[in-house]
């Protein structure tokens, strides 16, 4: 049950959504909490009430998201690759793995959202929650309530969404290894990225050749929204260049072909 659990969180496209969820969970709890505050039905009603809403949707999020994203799949395929039933398996030395990560980390670093605005924005709406309970301003309090709301809203969604990219947890080893399949990539560490899930499809797998700056690595690019993005770059460990032109191949043959 452990390992399962341990696994369904290595689902990078599942991760993010997971940690949301639950954020969200706990700032409704929180708000509604606050809102009942002053409840005549008693406080042991106000909690049943704050904590029954949220878990209940929390609930009907979560079996949402396993029709939606079918976890199952992902899991399956997983076990799989353990047992030797990959499309490829390459391992990393401490300067192959560190280049892997930052090659996979550009668009991490592309992506990133400036956290100062929320801050700040969070940072005044506490301010005047403070200064609207010292004064018995109660139209103070509920919109400092509202802009602390939002701005945590909006940190928790920047947050997670780091959660996706499989870097964030590579970098803490030394070494490491890559599972390819037709269904998906799993760094380990790092996480699973599946190539074909809700929203989007596996479009491209591309060999970029080397550089004086950067390794060879593949690169996989999927649909989504009717637009192409790169999902994930693995970079091809030295001596494995014609593995990975003739495993582009196989995708072009019998994967994308089929799409």
């Amino acid at each position: 049950m452990v390992l399962s659990m341990t696994r369904l969180f290595s689902i990078l496209q599942l991760r993010a959504p997971l940690v949301g969820l639950l954020g969200v969970t706990v700032m409704m709890v929180v708000g509604m909490r606050f809102g009942f505050r002053d409840w005549d039905q008693g406080p042991g009603a106000a909690w049943l009430v704050s904590l029954g809403i949220p878990a209940a949707a929390l609930l009907v999020a979560l079996s949402i998201f396993a029709v939606a994203l079918q976890p199952q799949t992902q899991l399956r395929d997983m076990n799989r690759m353990l047992t030797g039933q990959s499309w490829a398996h390459w391992h990393y030395d401490e300067a192959d793995w560190k280049a892997a990560n930052y090659i996979e980390g550009r668009r991490e670093r592309e992506q990133r959202n400036p956290y100062t605005v929320p801050l700040c924005a969070a940072a005044v709406g506490l301010v005047m929650v403070a200064a609207g309970a010292a004064a018995g301003a109660h139209g103070v309090i509920v919109i400092g309530v509202t802009i602390a709301f939002v701005a945590l809203l909006y940190l928790a969604a920047v947050g997670t969404a780091l959660l996706s990219h499989g870097t964030l947890m590579a970098r803490g080893r030394p070494r490491g290894e890559v599972y390819i399949s037709s269904l998906g990539v799993y760094r380990r560490p790092g996480g699973y990225a599946a190539l074909h899930a809700f929203g989007f499809r596996l479009r491209e797998v591309d060999f970029v050749d080397a550089t004086n700056e950067t390794p060879a690595y593949l690169r996989f690019t999927v649909r989504a929204k009717g637009e192409l993005w790169p999902l994930t770059d693995v970079v091809v460990p030295p001596g494995r260049e014609e593995e990975a032109r003739a495993l582009v191949q196989r995708f072009q043959t019998e994967v994308l072909t089929s799409r």
